[in-house]
């Protein structure tokens, strides 16, 4: 297959590109600067490069559509590339009568939210609506977790320590925790996310769409607290800030105090809370489906010797 990969320089995008050219698809990338963010090695595997103004940059969109036979879409978070990017990267597929789009989520189960209940999942939540009632296209959702790399906040791939209301600060290896540090937390590489894409987009039925709950592992914090003791041969400090309802008030009061133009600025708490008191946890998972080795805790901390 030929699969246009969007967000192509991003964390996830450079890893959905190998897990593609592994399986032998020729790819084709679009992105404002993918020069100097793509390896040489890479760029030269590429059928092509089509270079982007923006996300609202529609002839790009619509050169990087044309002939393709699916689409992955690796744009970031922020909430205008997840809605207002992302639906006109699906009409551009529209026009280009492209059906496999694998929409851009590798996120915690927003289905099992409403409108306004987390700020950052609200573009999901009105991306999956809105695509439902106008176009005739079914996206793949894949439901993750947390990113690995952003749990523990290694540079330049998120921040969920401390100052930003997460759990893990890097500087003092210290583990902040709400509840009693026994719920499950789910959690996938930016790796393992890209390797889900990749596989199933080139399934037979990856046009049919709908929503994948996969992830690379499920643990406590305490069990993370305990298999980074192990890996680094250092220890955790370990600190209980109070009960789950406690949270909840924080988290309340924090959005109370805040704005929704501003919602970074307490968002946090809430993907706290939504963890631990299980209102997002993916309670199925598709893994044994795709038949993929996935990372363990162990091996990422391995891999990743400056977290």
């Amino acid at each position: 297959m030929l699969v246009l990969v969007t967000g192509a320089t991003g964390n996830i995008g450079r890893h959905v590109i190998s897990s593609l050219l592994t399986r032998g698809h020729q790819v084709r990338a679009l992105a404002r600067n993918a020069s100097s963010k793509l390896s040489p090695e890479i760029l030269s595997r590429l059928e092509s490069v089509v270079q982007s103004s923006g996300y609202d940059d529609i002839a790009s969109l619509d050169r990087g559509c044309a002939g393709v036979d699916a689409i992955i879409n690796a744009y970031s978070g922020r909430p205008e590339l997840t809605l207002e990017g992302q639906l006109l990267l699906l009409r551009a597929a529209e026009r280009a009568g492209v059906k496999r789009f694998v929409a851009a989520c590798w996120s915690y189960d927003w289905t099992k939210l409403q409108l306004g209940q987390q700020e950052s999942y609200d573009p999901f939540i009105s991306f999956h609506n809105h695509v439902g009632l106008t176009s005739e296209i079914r996206p793949i959702y894949i439901i993750s977790g947390v990113f690995a790399e952003v749990f523990f906040a290694a540079p330049g791939h998120g921040d969920f320590s401390p100052r930003n209301h997460g759990c893990w600060d890097p500087q003092r290896k210290r583990l902040e925790i709400w509840g009693t540090g026994d719920e499950p937390w789910h959690w996938t590489t930016e790796r393992d996310a890209a390797e889900f894409a990749a596989e199933i987009v080139q399934r037979d039925d990856a046009v049919d769409g709908g929503f994948w709950r996969l992830c690379s592992g499920v643990n406590t914090l305490k069990q993370i607290a305990a298999a980074y003791e192990a890996a680094r041969g250092v220890k955790v400090e370990v600190e209980v800030m109070g009960t789950v309802e406690e949270l909840r008030q924080r988290a309340l009061q924090a959005r109370r105090e805040g704005t929704r133009r501003n919602f970074w600025s307490y968002i946090g708490w809430f993907y706290q809370l939504f963890t631990v008191d299980g209102t997002w946890a993916l309670k199925h998972l598709d893994n044994e489906k795709l038949g993929l080795h996935t990372t363990t805790l162990q091996e990422f901390l391995l891999q990743n010797p400056t977290i």
